[in-house]
């Protein structure tokens, strides 16, 4: 007995026609036609079953059940996708309707992430290969090829640390531009979700030995005395730190005299990004997640004002170097050692306190059902 598949009769086949009747309706069709397309089995049967042929009506009915199956199934197999595909992008809008605070920083976040890694991997001026004589030779010509020493400062301000050789580059800037990366990526809440959350606990114990490290080539950046006052700026601390440092003398704070203040305030952003970070570990160890996600917010605060501060920075200076330039301010006011002093310290007061206070408005912000995960958590133990 010969019958067309689909359109086709050169398939032969010597089978009973109740046996072919029970191929079609209860075996061929559910098992083979749908498979693989997302639909149950079980729907398939049913489906088949409910439209199948009575016995006698000949094989040609058969095949016009299998081809009402695939018709069936292939429209259906698309409507489902592109309801899942509606659903993901309606999720995708309400990413952050749990932690709206998150939510309005999120993208500034972001961008300060993407902006570090350019500046530390990126070929100017590449942080990560300061150290390297070639690389240093090259980011100094063009560096005052373009003038960019009488706007922006010194050429030391970029190139200093290869007075320390290759350590602050390898173990400060490049796992400060790893931090960097990683820190939307584990603010994000989708991020505890995928892979079951493996991905987050990952990218966190990543993010905080990245800490680690760059805080140790900090250490040797500190010890070296590499900060911008002293060695850039021709001990030049900048208006504001030099009237709080004489009020202090005046007042003769002995603990806090002999040292600066902005080598105070830069060591204290040192000593509470290490303490966030520490707690953010614990607590996330002790699976105390709302307290993790407030000091996670500290934690990232603490440390990515830094990539803010540069573009900030740049900003006072090329501004006062225009109004310089115009007449409108003295020369002394727009360039010079003061000058450049006064812009990089007021960008890192303004940067730090934005950053300090967007992490606290975070932390204490409202989060929605945030003991949810914590119950779900122990429940499981």
């Amino acid at each position: 007995m010969s019958f067309g598949l689909f359109g086709r009769s050169d398939v032969a086949l010597s089978a009973p026609s109740s046996l072919l009747s029970a191929m079609a309706t209860c075996r061929f069709a559910p098992t083979l036609v749908g498979a693989g397309l997302g639909v149950p089995r079980r729907a398939r049967v049913t489906f088949v079953s409910r439209n199948a042929p009575r016995r006698g009506r000949g094989v040609t009915s058969h095949v016009r059940v299998a081809r009402r199956v695939v018709s069936k199934v292939i429209i259906t197999s698309a409507l489902d996708e592109k309801n899942e595909l509606l659903s993901v992008s309606t999720s995708l809008d309400d990413t952050f309707e749990n932690d709206p605070n998150l939510g309005v920083v999120f993208p500034v976040i972001s961008a300060s992430a993407v902006f570090m890694a350019l500046w530390v991997f990126g070929p100017f001026p590449g942080s990560a290969y300061t150290g390297i004589a070639g690389h240093d030779l090259w980011l100094t010509g063009i560096y005052e090829y373009f003038h960019f020493d009488e706007i922006f400062g010194p050429t030391s301000l970029i190139t200093k640390y290869a007075e320390a050789g290759r350590v602050p580059a390898l173990m400060h800037a490049v796992p400060g531009a790893i931090w960097c990366a990683l820190a939307p990526l584990q603010l994000h809440p989708k991020s505890r979700d995928i892979w079951g959350g493996v991905l987050h606990r990952n990218g966190g114990r990543a993010m905080l030995t990245a800490a680690a490290v760059l805080m140790a080539g900090y250490f040797v950046i500190d010890r070296n005395n590499l900060f911008a006052d002293t060695h850039d700026f021709n001990g030049q601390v900048g208006t504001v730190s030099s009237l709080i440092d004489s009020v202090i003398a005046e007042k003769n704070i002995t603990p806090v005299t002999p040292t600066p203040f902005n080598v105070v305030g830069v060591r204290g952003i040192a000593a509470w990004f290490i303490a966030t970070g520490v707690m953010a570990g614990i607590t996330a160890k002790n699976k105390q997640f709302k307290s993790h996600r407030k000091w996670a917010a500290r934690h990232v605060g603490a440390g990515l004002w830094v990539a803010v501060q540069r573009p900030v920075y740049s900003v006072i200076r090329a501004g006062a170097s225009e109004l310089g330039v115009t007449g409108a301010i003295t020369h002394d006011t727009a360039f010079g050692n003061l000058a450049f002093a006064d812009a990089f310290y007021i960008a890192s007061y303004l940067t730090t306190f934005l950053f300090f206070g967007a992490a606290e408005w975070i932390a204490r912000g409202e989060w929605v059902n945030e003991g949810t995960r914590e119950e779900e958590i122990r429940n499981e133990e």
